[in-house]
């Protein structure tokens, strides 16, 4: 006697939804948790271990990222990870700017320290330390030919109107208006354009309805929330129906034992 041949279960539209569903979920759960990360780095800075990156390879040492030469002839050094200064085959590693990305560094006069600029902030030097004296987005900083420092700083977006500073001593800051009346010479827009991905990148963050700030940070939050417990209860609900499966399965193999026992 044959045993007879069960044809198995039909791909149907809601099967093939179900299952592509449960495969993609977990990459879907990951990009809303890399989405609430990247939405909140501007309330805090936190670090994992430059080997979980998988896209790059650890350096021996990481790249520079801003470079001065002060009068004594020590050298300062900043990278992704905070600033230091080179004396010799002496190092002194910035305790305050430990963690910060430094994207320039400018000596103003005779000062024996610089301007430290990181991506949201020029710090001026004090006799202890630095502090946070102009905020905003910065695009550049350097050391004039006259010895001031000069910086852009201002604003948060991509076409934020950087305000160009000047410093003699590095403490004090006037608006340079020789930059701004060359700016200002230049021909007026028209009709200007910016990269596809840069707009959609407004809309995918929310800046485009809320504007950098809180309420990026909170559409980023939010969504990312929400995508993430769909993908949980997504997961849960397939093992759910996979354990009830198995049981159904379990219960119709020991009924024909059962039967059998009792003839």
């Amino acid at each position: 006697m044959s045993t007879p041949v069960h044809p198995g279960k039909p791909w149907t539209a809601r099967r093939i939804h179900l299952w592509v569903s449960t495969i993609l979920a977990i990459p879907m759960l990951l990009i809303a948790a890399s989405g609430i990360l990247i939405g909140l780095r501007s309330v805090g800075t936190w670090r994992v271990p430059a080997s979980w990156m998988a896209a790059e390879s650890v350096p021996a040492h990481l790249p520079m990222s801003a470079y001065g030469e002060a009068q004594d002839g020590s050298v300062w050094i900043g990278n992704m990870q905070g600033l230091t200064r080179v004396e010799g085959s002496e190092t002194q590693t910035i305790a305050q700017f430990s963690g910060q990305e430094i994207v320039g560094l400018a000596f103003a006069g005779n000062s024996p320290r610089p301007v430290v600029a990181t991506r949201m902030a020029v710090w001026i030097p004090l006799p202890k330390g630095w502090k946070p004296e102009l905020r905003g987005r910065v695009r550049q900083l350097f050391r004039l030919s006259d010895g001031r420092a000069f910086v852009i700083v201002g604003g948060r977006g991509e076409l934020a109107d950087g305000k160009p500073m000047v410093s003699e001593n590095g403490l004090q800051w006037q608006p340079y208006e020789k930059a701004n009346l060359a700016n200002a010479s230049l021909p007026a827009l028209e009709n200007p354009t910016v990269p596809v991905q840069q707009w959609a990148r407004e809309l995918h963050s929310g800046a485009y309805f809320f504007g950098k700030g809180p309420g990026e940070i909170g559409w980023n939050t939010v969504f990312g929330i929400v995508l993430g417990l769909l993908c949980l209860t997504g997961l849960w609900v397939w093992l759910k129906n996979e354990r009830q499966k198995a049981g159904r399965h379990q219960t119709h193999k020991t009924m024909p034992r059962e039967a059998s026992a009792h003839d």
